[in-house]
């Protein structure tokens, strides 16, 4: 009840679907905001070294989906003898769904704005406009556990335990996005760096665009997805698909999203580019003071297009 008290006051008047998700973008920032202050200021260190944290992060993101309606449920599993777990609300249809997925937790003494209460922000945000909309295709919106070290590459990410499971009852997944660190942004020239590849292939050296990243098979979800997010205008995108699963650049696999292309399910990671352009990553600077709301807000309504026109 505590739990569900904070989520209702951060929210506010949000608890309901909005009337018109184009948008109050001024109402959309104000959420993000929120959602970050309470993740990376009011709970900070997320990580499973933080049980209480962790679990307080958790059980926000079960509040607030349940505050906006959805009925959801958890997938819980023991990691470093703590029960921890993934938040999952929306339609899991058999019949085919498509997955908006942010983790919820940091490495050890971080806040964590920019990684990933960012992501986790954008996530709430989508899941309560998109209750407004008559959805071509069945979502579901999950905020995953244990994607940061030491439970990252290991059987225990929370994205891997969703993924192998969903692969063993043949789920079928339409599409899994991926928001990884999606806050930070540069108008400064140089401000983006980039492994030797992409520099040679003429990629943009100013940080201020979201990167969309997919493997060889996810190509046509990231193209249909950049074209809802530019459909505004206002948010630059800039997409990479990789061959073999992005084992030759493994900078692109640090996410969640690799767990769902090695299951074979189309996947694309948004991303600001993470230790490519934000100094501050996995430290105690990643604040919320350091991230980009109108972007965010953009990225968001860029997201909830995409959702409202991916018909069969």
């Amino acid at each position: 009840m505590l739990v569900y008290l904070v989520v209702a006051a951060i929210l506010g008047t949000t608890l309901h679907p909005c009337r018109s998700h184009a948008m109050d973008r001024k109402e959309i920032k104000a959420n993000l905001r929120n959602h970050l202050h309470y993740l990376s200021v009011t709970l900070g260190d997320r990580s499973i070294h933080r049980p209480g944290n962790l679990k307080a992060a958790a059980d926000y993101v079960f509040q607030s989906f349940a505050a906006m309606g959805y009925a959801p449920r958890r997938q819980t599993f023991i990691y470093l003898g703590e029960e921890v777990g993934n938040i999952i609300a929306g339609d899991e249809n058999p019949g085919g769904y498509y997955i908006l997925g942010a983790h919820y937790d940091t490495v050890a003494g971080t806040p964590g704005a920019d990684d990933n209460a960012s992501g986790v922000a954008v996530l709430l945000e989508v899941a309560r406009l998109a209750r407004n909309l008559a959805w071509p295709k069945p979502w579901a919106f999950i905020g995953f556990t244990c994607e940061e070290p030491p439970a990252f590459f290991t059987p225990y990410m929370g994205s891997r335990v969703y993924a192998k499971q969903a692969r063993k009852q043949q789920a079928k997944i339409l599409g899994m996005l991926c928001l990884e660190m999606v806050g930070y942004y540069s108008q400064i020239p140089g401000s983006q760096s980039l492994p030797l590849p992409l520099r040679l292939m003429g990629y943009p050296t100013t940080g201020n665009f979201i990167g969309l990243v997919s493997d060889r098979r996810s190509r046509p979800l990231m193209v249909r997805l950049e074209a809802a997010i530019k459909d505004g205008g206002v948010l630059p995108a800039v997409t990479l698909a990789v061959p073999l699963g992005g084992h030759l650049l493994p900078e692109v696999r640090l996410s969640d999203h690799a767990n769902f292309w090695d299951e074979g399910y189309p996947a694309v990671m948004l991303t600001d580019t993470a230790f490519m352009r934000n100094l501050h990553y996995h430290g105690p600077g990643d604040v919320m003071d350091r991230l980009d709301l109108k972007a965010m807000t953009e990225l968001t309504l860029g997201l909830v297009n995409f959702i409202e026109r991916e018909g069969p």
